[in-house]
């Protein structure tokens, strides 16, 4: 079996999981909808690019957060697109099928080490996905809603409806409120908790709403 069929197969056992899970509705999620709301868009409009990584086994934790931090600086050469400041679907999976459970406990450690403060810095989101991720739903926190077939790590571009993720950190904050603050000034935020999240961050983190 060549490295070019075992790719392809990876690609299918990931497109089969965006499909059928994440491009779906789970009362689980505490709230309607896919399990990612835009994900069933951006597949329908080739916006998500998905990399296979045989090359990332995560036995070493500096060299994966410096394997992740290069694809992130990839990723974000491109810049985010000029004419949109709302949310953007172009996305990309770093696939990493050769990790096992000692590389998925190295990616949450870097993770929440470095590289979501890296990506946030550059006006981008990360995720981590792997078969025994313990990351929660922000409306169910009794739910793993990451948990995936293979190692991955989602990159996309900062949305408005980010500050779900980001409102508790002062740094994470103002790089959100730097990008989106005019989201809010002009009405264009109606969701209430994005709105609650949103005013509770600013008083939090001494920024004027």
């Amino acid at each position: 079996m060549t490295d070019e069929t075992i790719s392809d197969e990876h690609h299918r056992q990931v497109d089969t999981w965006l499909r059928e899970y994440v491009s779906v509705g789970d009362r689980r999620v505490g709230r309607s909808g896919p399990v990612c709301p835009f994900i069933p868009r951006t597949l329908a409009q080739h916006a998500l690019e998905s990399i296979v990584r045989h090359d990332i086994h995560g036995s070493s934790e500096s060299e994966l957060a410096e394997q992740l931090r290069a694809e992130i600086i990839e990723f974000g050469k491109a810049g985010r697109p000029s004419q949109s400041s709302g949310v953007v679907l172009d996305s990309r999976l770093i696939v990493m099928p050769c990790m096992g459970p000692d590389g998925w406990k190295r990616l949450d450690a870097v993770y929440d080490n470095t590289l979501k403060d890296f990506a946030v810095e550059s006006g981008l989101m990360i995720g981590q996905f792997h078969p025994h991720c313990d990351e929660r739903a922000v409306r169910n926190p009794d739910f793993r809603v990451s948990v995936a077939p293979v190692a991955m790590l989602a990159i996309r571009h900062m949305a408005p409806h980010d500050i779900l993720f980001l409102h508790h950190s002062a740094q994470w904050f103002k790089e959100y409120n730097a990008r989106f603050r005019s989201h809010f000034q002009r009405g264009r935020i109606r969701d209430s908790l994005l709105l609650s999240l949103y005013y509770r961050g600013c008083e939090r983190h001494g920024l004027p709403a």
